[in-house]
Parts: C-alpha cells; structure tokens; sequence
C-alpha cells in the first residue's frame, strides 16, 4: 500500500495537535503538585539583602580553604578569590584581611566579627545596586557551625523569604545581630538566653530563591520596632567598629 506524504497544512494541524497535548499533560501535572508557600507569621517588613553574593563569580570561590575557628569566633580573616576588588577590605597578597579585628565593640557590647567556624569573606557592608548590603557575607561550601557573637536573648528565630532561617539576638544595650540564611537551628527558640561562642545553627543557603551556602551576618543598634521589629534599627559595618581592649 502506497503511503500518501501530508501537506504543509496536514502537517502543521498535526504538529499543533501534539504540542496542545505536550501543553494539556504539564498543566494537569502542575495542577496536582502542592506548592508550600512560607507563612508569614509577624508584620517585618521584606528586606531587600543584595544579591553581590549570589553572583556567577561564586564558581572561583571553591579554591580557597578557610582556617577554622577555635572558639566559635575566626582569629583571622581572608577574602573570598572571587571577591569584587570594589567590594572588599584592605587585603594582602595572600588575601588575609590586613585590618580585620576579631572582636569589635558596638558601644559597650564586645562582639565577634566573624562568629562562624571557617569562611573566607565574600561580601562586605556597603552599597550594591542602589541598596543597601547590611552586613557581611561569609562562604564556605560546607554546613559549618554559625555561633552567637556575644551573651544575648534570642528575639527572633523564624523563616523570611529574603533572609531565609534567621536569628536575631538582643545583647543589651540597644545592640543586635542577626544570622541569615542557616540551613537549620541548633536547639534554642525565641526567648532562649544564649552564650557567646554558642552554636546557633549550620550555615546554609534558605531563602525564597536560590543562592549560594553563606552567612550573612548583621550588627544592628538602635530601639526595637513595635511593628518593624529588627528592620527599625539601624545597621552597623562591623569592620568599621573599634576593636575590642581585651
């Protein structure tokens, strides 16, 4: 039997009846998959956290292998390879950070500057894309520990879709921190006294959106909002903080 070749009409109906059927079975598909959407549990505002640190240039990272804390604090600090020259601190050759203190004063509260096990620093304080990056970014491409940077009350402990697990801590003195996107929380809960040095969670990669494992650590003072919660205070360079006498 002789098979009669279809038209150009005969074959654009058919390629439109398959791609209708390819668009009908993803739909149905889509349908059925339950989507969980993070409930918003307070009346914070949504930060806006820049994205410097979730940027392609993350790939070159990879090489550099970060000394490891002693006592839940870096004794020292190195640059991430990747890091915008525009973006970061004084550094060496070797990348060590040539003004890095590793314990600041934020008036009369004594802080930590890097309260994480091993991390090279990717992002520092400053503008970025007409914002305002709040904090310091840490990388490591491990879930090392993340620890309290002083004595303090844990005030929030939740999941935000642009900081991702966080914990904010209250030390007293109208001085705050606050450790964003942790892959999970070590044992405390809001309202937990907290120890400097004490393990807070495991660095990681939460949010909203898809970024690379880091922490993004906050040095905050001012008044808590009775609405605006930790976003009416106001934030601090840590690197630009005095270093601690002792």
């Amino acid at each position: 039997m002789q098979v009669r070749a279809m038209s150009t009409v005969e074959k654009f109906a058919f390629l439109g009846a398959i791609t209708l059927a390819s668009l009908l079975v993803v739909q149905e598909l889509n349908d059925g998959f339950v989507r969980e959407t993070p409930t918003r549990i307070d009346s914070e505002p949504v930060a806006v956290e820049s994205a410097d640190v979730e940027t392609a240039e993350f790939a070159t990272l990879l090489s550099l292998a970060p000394v490891p804390a002693p006592f839940g604090y870096l004794p020292s600090l190195t640059a991430c390879k990747g890091m915008a020259p525009s973006f970061g601190p004084n550094v060496d050759d070797e990348l060590n950070v040539t003004d890095f203190k590793p314990f600041v004063m934020a008036g009369t509260v004594k802080l930590a500057a890097a309260p994480v096990e091993s991390a090279c620093l990717s992002s520092s304080f400053g503008p970025r894309n007409g914002s305002l990056h709040k904090g310091l970014d840490f990388f490591n491409r491990d879930a090392v520990p993340v620890y309290a940077a002083a004595d303090g009350v844990v005030r929030r402990q939740r999941f935000r879709n642009d900081y991702g697990n966080m914990i904010v801590i209250d030390h007293g003195s109208g001085v705050f921190t606050r450790y964003a996107h942790l892959e999970a929380f070590e044992n405390t809960q809001e309202g937990d006294t907290v120890k400097a040095g004490q393990p807070l969670g495991l660095m990681g990669n939460t949010a909203g959106y898809a970024i690379p494992r880091h922490l993004h650590y906050e040095v905050l003072t001012g008044e808590w909002g009775f609405q605006a919660g930790s976003f009416a205070l106001e934030p601090v360079d840590v690197m630009a903080l005095p270093a601690a006498l002792d």
